[in-house]
């Protein structure tokens, strides 16, 4: 006699569970140390029954990371349509940047700091395809944090002649460095304040933006 199907809320809320189970094990033990088994055992199935739900660790991986930058996206966007002035778009771009990397540590360790495979690594493979709509993703929110840059600095005498993009991977590298201090405790055992820190660095950040780099 054939097993009933799962109804798909339970189906949903096993694949949600699998996922973060994988999280875990990534950002604890790294990719390499990731496997369907490993994670099966965790959660008490088998890695025969897990194969159900996903392929393989590489589709869990670039699902995961797909989800991050999902969330992102999600943030950086409501952050920006709080406000009107392109200035104050771009500040409130900054901080959710920000506020999302501290608050999802998990995700931001993973999507921008663990040493783990990248689009290029798959191409080529059966798991090209997932890995392109990662890709994707990634560059979603890097061309929605340039249009919001652009649509200061193309008016602004400070900004004549600099590429959008590079002013974005500039500010982009400035706060990845500022999470990662952060995330990492060296940020605190520097500062005994260390949200003052952060915030007195977003207003320098902002100063130089609104005064411009030319």
């Amino acid at each position: 006699m054939a097993r009933p199907t799962r109804p798909q809320e339970e189906v949903d809320k096993i694949k949600s569970n699998i996922l973060e189970h994988a999280l875990k094990i990534l950002i604890n033990e790294g990719f390499n140390n990731l496997s369907m088994g490993k994670i099966a055992k965790q959660m008490g199935m088998t890695t025969a029954n897990l194969y159900n739900y996903y392929k393989n660790k590489d589709e869990l991986y670039n699902i995961i990371i797909i989800q991050g930058y999902n969330l992102l996206h999600d943030e950086l966007t409501e952050a920006v349509n709080t406000v009107s002035k392109p200035l104050d778009r771009i500040k409130a771009l900054f901080e959710s940047y920000v506020r999302f990397g501290l608050t999802n540590t998990h995700y931001y360790h993973l999507m921008f700091s663990m040493m783990s495979p990248k689009y290029l690594d798959y191409v080529g493979t059966s798991h090209e395809g997932v890995a392109h709509v990662e890709k994707q993703n990634s560059l979603q929110v890097l061309n929605f944090v340039i249009s919001i840059i652009e649509a200061y600095t193309k008016g602004h005498p400070g900004y004549k002649g600099v590429n959008s993009k590079l002013v974005a991977m500039q500010i982009w590298s400035q706060l990845h460095g500022l999470i990662s201090l952060s995330n990492s405790g060296n940020l605190k055992e520097a500062d005994e304040q260390p949200e003052q820190v952060i915030e007195g660095i977003l207003i320098h950040i902002n100063i130089i933006i609104e005064r411009g780099l030319v």
